[in-house]
């Protein structure tokens, strides 16, 4: 087994998941799975938390949750233990083959905590957020949103092609008659409207850059939290069976 316990160093970062048997083993370095793991709340007060056994883990929310730098507890083997240990650079190459299966993974450990970010990362997570938004009048701000990344994402595509995609977004969305509007400062839309029209040869990858960010930031401050108190939200999480 091994115990835990409760620590607030800088030098107690977390780089890793692990899991364990039982071979004389034990690590500080991320996420163990042990014969038996017993926490407490402090080095000084030794208040027992709970145990872990075979199979299980621990510090799998360093690997999704960049907000979080610090480890918040150190595991010593309480018996002979070997802990398998996986970086967050290799989890997230594990993953990169399928976006959905990684959003998920974060979604079921973060759950209520999850942020706006970590919902639109699935893309039934964007449908949600999509369906909630409509009720509310706003559909246009993750349209944008979506329509930005795919451009972004398309980086490849010849000149004509991005130059466009690029105006087809700022007909939707940005021009002053465009019927899906979004609410974005005008000098951000003349700057766009300058590189679009300017007789620039190139159209760079961080065109709407700026844009999108503005519009998350609103979509964060304005319609999140909300959004997590309703039916939609649930519905999603149900889909996933997370809740």
């Amino acid at each position: 087994g091994v115990r835990v316990d409760t620590i607030a160093s800088a030098e107690n970062e977390a780089n890793g998941n692990g899991t364990g048997t039982d071979d004389g083993k034990s690590s500080n370095e991320g996420n163990g799975y042990g014969d038996e793991a017993t926490a407490v709340s402090t080095v000084t007060t030794n208040t027992a938390l709970g145990s872990l056994g075979p199979g299980q883990y621990f510090g799998e929310m360093s690997l999704v949750n960049s907000d979080s730098h610090l480890r918040s507890a150190t595991v010593t083997s309480t018996q002979k233990s070997i802990l398998l240990s996986i970086d967050k650079a290799s989890f997230q190459k594990l993953f990169s083959c399928n976006n959905n299966i990684l959003a998920e993974f974060e979604l079921r450990l973060l759950k209520d905590s999850a942020k706006l970010k970590h919902i639109l990362a699935h893309s039934l997570g964007i449908a949600s957020f999509r369906e909630f938004l409509e009720a509310e009048h706003a559909g246009e701000n993750i349209d944008f949103w979506v329509a930005v990344k795919e451009f972004q994402d398309n980086e490849e595509d010849g000149l004509d092609k991005r130059k466009e995609r690029a105006k087809h977004i700022f007909v939707t969305f940005c021009a002053n008659y465009a019927d899906r509007q979004v609410n974005l400062p005008h000098t951000m839309l003349a700057k766009i409207d300058a590189s679009l029209h300017g007789g620039t040869e190139s159209i760079p990858s961080d065109l709407f850059d700026a844009a999108r960010h503005e519009i998350f930031r609103l979509l964060e401050k304005d319609k999140f939290e909300r959004y997590k108190k309703s039916s939609t939200f649930k519905s999603f999480f149900g889909r996933l069976g997370i809740l």
